[in-house]
C-alpha cells in the first residue's frame, strides 16, 4: 500500500512540474540503467549493489535534467525524496535481491539469484539451530529457498518428497538379505551434517512422520543399522501447503500430522512475494515483457478474486512463470492464458471468477 501511494504521489508531483515528465519514464530508467550495470560485468554480488544505487542516481539525474528549465524553488524536496523511492524500487525489479549471511563473526556467504522476501527469516531460524516447516502456497518458491539456504550456510543439500506410501526405509534405510546397510539422504545429513529438504509434508502419512520426533528432538536416532549420532550441523527444512491440521478447501488431500512432531519444528509463513514472482516472470519474456505484465495483473487479479470470494482455485507465480516461457516462444496470449491460468476451471468457478463461461 505505501508502495502504490509512493508511486502515485512521484507521478502526480512531476506531472504538475513538467508535463513531460511521468513515471514511466523514472521505472524505464532505472531498470535500464540497472540491467546496463549488471551487464558491464560478471554479475557479482558487488555490480549488483552499485546497479541498485546507479539506477536511482541516473534516474532522479534524468528528471532533474528535464526539469532544468524551472525554478529550483519549483522542486521540493519531498518530491525528489520520492523519486529516488520509487526509482529504488523499480531498480530492484531488475536486479535480484542480495542476501548475505554471517554466521558467528564468519566470513559473509552470499545467495545468488532472485530470492524470497522470507528468506533471511530461515537462515535465522536455521542459524538457531531450529528445524523449519515452510508453508504457504503452491509455487510460492518454498523448495528453492531451502535449497538457498543450503547454500547460504555452506551445507550440503538433501531432498526428498513425501507421499501417503512412503515407506520408513526410504527415510531410515534398511538392510539387505545379506545385512548389507543401504543409507539414504536422510542418514546421509543427520550423521554427517547437511539440510534435508522433505517436500509436501504435510502429504506424508502421519504414522511415518512421527518416526522422525526422535531425530529432530534428540542428540541420537535409530536407524536399521544401530544408533547414530546427529551431527551439529544437521538441519531440517520440511513445506507444505497447510499447517498439518489437515486439508482444506484448496488442498484437499493433505494429512493431518500428528501434534508432537509439529510441536519439534518452527512454523514460517511462505505467502506470493509479488517482487519475486515479477522478476521471474519478465526474466523468462525477455522480448514479451508487455504481454508478460498484462499475464502478471491478470493473475493477480483473479488471485485477489478467488481469495475474496473464497474460491477453491489456485492462481500461483508459476502461472505467470509458465506464461512468460509460452510468450517467449511464440504462443499467443489467448493460448498463454488459457493453458496456464484459466484452465480446468469449471464453469460455476469461471462465473464467479468474471471470466466468460
Amino acid at each position: 500500500m505505501l508502495r502504490r501511494i509512493a508511486r502515485d504521489e512521484a507521478s502526480k508531483a512531476v506531472k504538475r512540474l513538467h508535463p513531460v515528465i511521468d513515471n514511466s519514464s523514472v521505472r524505464a530508467i532505472a531498470k535500464q540503467e540497472a540491467e546496463r550495470a549488471v551487464a558491464a560485468q560478471s554479475p557479482t554480488n558487488v555490480m549488483r549493489c552499485i546497479a541498485r544505487e546507479e539506477a536511482a542516481t541516473v534516474a532522479a539525474a534524468e528528471v532533474a535534467h528535464r526539469l532544468a528549465g524551472l525554478a529550483e524553488s519549483q522542486v521540493s524536496a519531498e518530491v525528489w525524496d520520492t523519486l529516488a523511492h520509487v526509482a529504488r524500487r523499480e531498480a530492484a525489479k531488475a536486479v535480484p535481491r542480495l542476501v548475505q549471511v554471517s554466521v558467528n563473526g564468519s566470513a559473509p556467504t552470499s545467495v545468488d539469484g532472485d530470492t524470497h522476501a522470507v528468506l533471511p527469516d530461515l537462515l535465522l531460524a536455521l542459524t538457531a539451530g531450529c528445524h523449519v516447516f515452510l508453508v504457504g502456497p503452491a509455487g510460492t518458491g518454498k523448495s528453492t529457498m531451502a535449497r538457498q539456504a543450503a547454500q547460504a550456510l555452506s551445507l550440503e543439500f538433501f531432498a526428498l518428497s513425501m507421499g501417503p506410501t512412503t515407506p520408513t526405509s526410504k527415510l531410515f534405510g534398511y538392510l539387505d538379505a545379506g545385512g548389507s546397510y543401504h543409507p539414504t539422504p536422510l542418514r546421509r545429513a543427520y550423521e554427517h551434517g547437511g539440510l534435508m529438504l522433505m517436500d509436501e509434508l504435510d502429504n506424508g502419512h502421519p504414522g511415518l512422520l512421527t518416526e522422525l520426533n526422535q531425530a529432530l528432538a534428540l542428540d541420537v536416532c535409530a536407524f536399521p543399522d544401530g544408533m547414530v549420532a546427529r551431527h551439529d550441523r544437521f538441519r531440517l527444512v520440511a513445506t507444505g501447503n497447510t499447517y498439518g491440521l489437515g486439508g482444506d478447501r484448496q488442498y484437499v488431500g493433505r494429512q493431518a500430522l500428528d501434534a508432537a512432531t509439529l510441536d519439534r519444528l518452527v512454523t514460517i509463513d511462505v505467502a506470493v512475494d509479488e517482487a519475486l514472482e515479477t522478476r521471474l516472470t519478465l526474466a523468462h519474456a525477455p522480448t514479451k515483457r508487455e504481454q508478460a505484465k498484462r499475464i502478471l495483473a491478470r493473475v493477480r487479479q483473479l488471485r485477489r478474486v478467488a481469495s475474496d470470494k473464497k474460491i477453491p482455485v489456485i492462481f500461483s507465480p508459476r502461472a505467470c512463470i509458465n506464461a512468460a516461457r509460452l510468450l517467449e516462444a511464440g504462443a499467443s496470449m489467448a493460448d498463454a492464458t488459457q493453458w496456464c491460468v484459466t484452465r480446468g476451471l469449471s464453469s460455476a468457478h469461471r462465473t464467479a471468477l468474471g471470466l466468460k463461461p
